[in-house]
């Protein structure tokens, strides 16, 4: 006798495949198969963070649209070559690509009509998200620490570079005390974003909480019809852009814009549309990224001093709530039009998929945790010196500081030729921290799974356990 569940998977297996349906992911065109071009993206936003910190740090006049009020801009200042300087955009691509891979596979799931398995890999990936960002993070947080301790940031103290000597940690007078700084530096980056021994990870909690949100709303809306998805990824999007708290347009905005593009992927009548009018989709992609790069092009600082930045500062109250960011509202407007370019265009994807820039893409993250660290550490002991010599402090009759003569920058053949190795040395740090750090702490990830999950439902079957239907409501799709 033929079990109904059984006889329901055969009849399965023999139907055509629905509208709504993805298929197998091994088939051209599934979007599970091709996301190269989101490696890619996150390969270019890696990069572009470098660019900024080093701008940050040794050319901050870049972050505005010229150096002073009354003179011409530098080349570097125009419109759109100005991105990759003056920050900001490198993090909210970051955020949207974590709205757009964290939905994928669930999404994929649902849609097959695979309802339970959407629920498990959406369980089994909030329970991987921590650790596979705090165990990484930490380690790079106490690789820090320790170079703290043996004077490292000594160098980056005493240099002429501003933002070096903010960014590098002061070192506490005994190492009982430099013991706790290293706890609370741990709980503070995980509850409010600071760290003292790594600026650069106060992106990691935002990034974390915008995942969880993604997860939250696949939850929500697993049953829900797509055209009322639709609505509901509108509905946030709107919600956020009203609000004023910080950063909101960085993660939570783009992680839902994530989501709605990662759900729009498996829309056949949207894919048809595009392979039926090339035309519309070429006409639309290049203004559009043209549009998207310039509005992202926002100046973060004095943006009165340039026309074209004077009449967007204008502009702006009509656009967004007020005392926000203008400059993240800006970023974050130019980056969904430059992706939505991108995901229209089937050439633009081939770019963004070669091998270069996957590799770049794999190192993305072991990047963003390494390189401020090389920064302050390798980098300003090749442009000033490993000894942080000479030093010779003025002191008032009180014992304070009345002078600090900063070490100078060396010449221009030294900063030339130190920043492209330096950049190289980062990328070859990346590479090690890719294959034996993220490694290991994928293995732990697993490990902490296999002792905290309950038993998968075919080993409680197989022991008698009441078996779970081979098939489930589908998401629905229209």
């Amino acid at each position: 006798m033929f079990e109904p569940t059984y006889l329901y998977s055969r009849l399965v297996e023999n139907l055509p495949p629905l509208p709504w349906q993805s298929g197998d992911p091994n088939v051209k065109g599934d979007p599970r198969k091709s996301v190269k071009w989101i490696d890619g993206l996150r390969g270019i936003a890696s990069f572009l963070v470098v660019l900024t910190h080093l701008a940050r740090a040794w050319d901050y006049d870049l972050f505005s649209p010229r150096d002073t009020e009354d003179v011409p801009p530098r080349i570097l200042q125009w419109p759109i070559l100005r991105i990759p300087w003056q920050g900001r955009i490198g993090v909210t691509i970051f955020a949207f690509l974590t709205g757009y891979v964290c939905a994928l596979k669930p999404l994929k799931q649902s849609r097959n009509g695979d309802t339970l398995g959407s629920f498990t890999s959406v369980a089994k990936s909030a329970f991987r998200r921590p650790p596979r960002l705090i165990l990484p993070a930490t380690i790079a947080m106490v690789i820090s620490w320790t170079l703290a301790q043996f004077d490292g940031y000594l160098t980056a103290l005493r240099s002429d570079c501003w933002w070096c000597r903010y960014a590098s940690p002061k070192v506490k007078e005994t190492l009982y005390e430099e013991v706790i700084e290293l706890g609370r530096s741990f709980l503070s980056v995980w509850t409010n974003g600071f760290m003292a021994y790594d600026d650069h990870q106060w992106a990691l909690l935002p990034l974390l909480l915008a995942s969880m949100l993604v997860y939250m709303v696949l939850v929500a809306t697993m049953f829900v019809r797509w055209r009322w998805r639709v609505g509901v990824y509108l509905g946030l999007f709107l919600y956020f852009h009203q609000s004023r708290a910080e950063n909101v347009e960085t993660f939570q905005m783009q992680a839902i814009y994530g989501m709605f593009l990662s759900d729009l992927a498996y829309e056949s009548s949207f894919k048809n549309f595009l392979e039926n009018h090339t035309w519309i989709r070429k006409m639309i992609s290049i203004p559009l990224a043209v549009i998207g790069l310039f509005i992202a092009g926002y100046p973060g600082e004095h943006p009165e001093w340039s026309t074209w930045s004077n009449y967007m500062y204008e502009t702006a109250p009509y656009l967004f709530p007020p005392e926000v960011n203008i400059g993240k509202r800006y970023t974050a407007i130019g980056v969904d039009l430059i992706i939505f370019a991108i995901y229209i265009s089937p050439t633009t994807k081939d770019f963004l998929s070669n091998r270069l820039l996957l590799w770049l893409g794999k190192q993305s993250f072991a990047v963003y945790l390494v390189h401020g660290t090389l920064l302050r550490t390798v980098l300003c002991w090749m442009l000033y010196g490993i000894t942080a010599q000479p030093w010779d402090p003025i002191f008032d009759e009180n014992g304070e500081f009345a002078a600090e003569p900063w070490i100078p920058i060396r010449g221009p053949v030294v900063v030339g030729i130190s920043i492209p190795v330096w950049i190289a040395i980062v990328y070859v740090c990346a590479a090690g921290w890719t294959k034996y750090v993220d490694t290991f702490c994928a293995r732990i990830t697993q490990r902490l799974e296999g002792w905290m999950f309950v038993e998968d439902e075919k080993s409680d079957a197989g022991r008698g356990a009441p078996a779970l239907p081979l098939a489930s409501v589908p998401m629905r799709t229209t």
